[in-house]
């Protein structure tokens, strides 16, 4: 059967075809819609699968990796910056090993398209001494998703999945199984305590050398299955090009489009390399090695002909593109034409428009509320990762680290600089993810800071994947936070920007008044939300009185609202397109009271 399906949405059918019955991860692009696929093709043909999103990636990994210790085929979703996450998890299961087949499955970013970290995961795959597959397409990511579970069904070992942004969101027709049957699998955890039980030194050296022995038959593995039959078909040229996963797609159509006379050799499994590849090298003048997003390949065929990022022939950082891999070719002098790829205009001749939050987010509210009664000048805002981040955009957030990181860093910020007040923010996704063992810390270690947790009930940047206080309420988030010691104070969102404002001023007294974190649930809405954000949008559309409007610049530059821009005549114009009509500029943002309600005609 032919289905157009994105690389995401291969790799869910993929998960199916190979009988994977648990499926656990935590949402982050370009790899959320993996989990939310197979929940779509478990629930359309009632397949006994679970399939479920984790709190974080650690937990994921953890809950999917019990199922195939306990035989059942299983997989872990995530982002390349959450693989750092479940990464303590992943070390210790590479020693152990699994029953069941275990695929993790991590999406990288290039580029940093939506992430703040370029980082290529299949360092962490050689790190921990398991294989990995880097598919080119779609069609490959469904076929590859098969192999992986295969292959760690064989040899009990948990394999990754790599794909990257352009694999994961782009389409392809993709051939998938006719006539499959999924069979349902009982799972039973046989006792064997030396081997699942992780501790030091007895039972893990033995594991150790066994991992190596692992290792030595999956570079054979990798050789006669996956690089034989394509070294057969190699011309014998004077040069080669080795290459793997997205970047291949690239080399390949440059090699077409030149007609150069050069071999090229596709890598399915860039770890573990078999000795067979180092020989081939042996027979080429020069070697260059194209592969995204690090020289994993590269360093591990390292030979005085061998060429690519580490010998300066390939850029360092950022997305590989056809113009990057010419540029290489000229470089190594595989080519000495003029550039066929240069673009018609660069990226600075064109507009650029900072990253804004949406239009009625009230995101933008409680920020412009905190900056208001918590002076800058005399305020410290660390955030988090997640829609906040692009508070940056109203200049209401001075730090962005990692994952729950901003209530460490409130902790931190606030012993280190205590002539100024610390407000940090965190969604409540993201709380839950990496935020309260921070708060433990900083209740147990008597710190004081302000921490306001903006939950809007869903991971909205991601995909709007539900929460887990949203899923099932008896994971309350204001005793969460009271149970981790801290005093909190609710507030309940009204589309008022002076209520959000006189509510901070409360926070503001009460802090003075404490000698502990204070933790502020500011409950929204998502505008995003179809099931939410219609009970919470008043309809109140705004217009502009030009001859109030004095250009000051606040609904500019501390607002910051989509619609709003200057017209021609230098006055303040609404976007009617682009307001969604939450009503909060008539309630009091501009000094002069320019925004007022928008008549119907």
């Amino acid at each position: 059967m032919k289905l157009t399906l994105m690389g995401n949405e291969a790799i869910a059918w993929g998960l199916i075809h190979s009988n994977t019955q648990m499926v656990s991860g935590y949402p982050g692009t370009p790899s959320s819609e993996i989990l939310t696929t197979v929940q779509k093709i478990k629930d359309s043909k009632n397949l006994p699968v679970y399939a479920q999103w984790a709190t974080n990636e650690k937990v994921g990994f953890e809950v999917a990796y019990a199922g195939a210790i306990a035989g059942v085929n299983a997989a872990a979703t995530m982002k390349q910056v959450g693989l750092n996450v479940a990464s303590d998890a992943l070390m210790s299961a590479s020693f152990i090993g699994n029953k069941g087949a275990f695929v993790l499955i991590v999406a990288d970013d290039p580029g940093f398209n939506s992430s703040q970290t370029e980082q290529d995961s299949r360092e962490f795959a050689r790190f921990a001494r398991i294989p990995v597959l880097d598919p080119a397409t779609p069609a490959e990511a469904y076929e590859f998703t098969k192999l992986a579970s295969e292959i760690s069904k064989k040899f009990e070992i948990p394999v990754m999945l790599r794909s990257v942004m352009r694999v994961s969101h782009s389409r392809e027709i993709v051939e998938i199984d006719d006539n499959f049957e999924f069979k349902e699998q009982k799972g039973n955890f046989q006792r064997d305590i030396p081997r699942w039980a992780a501790v030091p030194r007895e039972g893990r050296l033995k594991q150790a050398y066994e991992q190596l022995e692992r290792i030595e038959a999956i570079k054979k593995y990798n050789y006669e299955n996956l690089i034989k039959s394509k070294i057969d078909k190699l011309k014998g040229t004077k040069n080669l090009i080795i290459s793997s996963g997205a970047a291949y797609g690239y080399a390949k159509e440059v090699v077409d489009e030149l007609n150069l006379d050069v071999d090229i050799l596709k890598i399915d499994m860039p770890y573990p390399l078999p000795d067979e590849l180092k020989e081939l090298v042996k027979n080429y003048e020069k070697v260059l090695v194209v592969e995204e997003t690090y020289p994993v390949i590269e360093e591990e065929l390292r030979s005085e002909n061998v060429f690519g990022r580490m010998s300066g022939h390939i850029h360092l950082v950022d997305e590989m593109n056809k113009e990057r891999v010419l540029e290489a070719y000229k470089k190594i002098g595989f080519y000495e034409g003029e550039n066929i790829y240069k673009p018609y205009f660069k990226v600075e001749d064109v507009n650029q428009r900072k990253p804004n939050l949406c239009p009625g987010c009230p995101h933008r509210d409680v920020f412009f509320a905190i900056k208001k009664v918590f002076r800058p000048k005399k305020s410290i805002y660390p955030s988090d990762i997640g829609c906040y981040t692009l508070g940056i955009n109203l200049e209401a957030i001075d730090t962005v680290l990692c994952m729950g990181a901003s209530v460490s860093m409130a902790h931190g910020l606030s012993i280190a600089d205590k002539e100024k007040t610390v407000i940090a923010t965190i969604g409540d996704s993201t709380f839950f993810h990496g935020g309260i063992p921070p708060l433990i810390n900083a209740v147990y270690q008597k710190a004081k800071f302000i921490l306001v947790i903006l939950d809007n009930s869903t991971v909205a940047m991601t995909g709007r994947q539900t929460t887990p206080e949203r899923e099932n309420p008896q994971v309350d988030l204001k005793k969460v936070a009271e149970g981790c010691g801290a005093e909190v104070m609710e507030y309940f969102y009204k589309p008022d920007i002076n209520e959000t404002i006189e509510f901070f001023k409360k926070v503001k007294k009460r802090y003075q008044e404490i000698d502990k974190p204070l933790v502020v649930i500011s409950r929204q809405y998502c505008v995003l939300d179809k099931e939410r954000a219609k009970d919470f949008l008043p309809g109140i559309f705004a217009t502009v009185d030009e001859e109030k409007c004095v250009a000051c610049d606040v609904c500019t530059t501390q607002f910051v609202c989509p619609p709003m821009h200057y017209n021609e005549r230098g006055k303040i114009e609404i976007d009617p397109l682009l307001c969604i009509g939450c009503g909060v500029c008539i309630s009091g943002i501009c000094p002069t009271d320019a925004f007022i309600p928008r008549r119907e005609k």
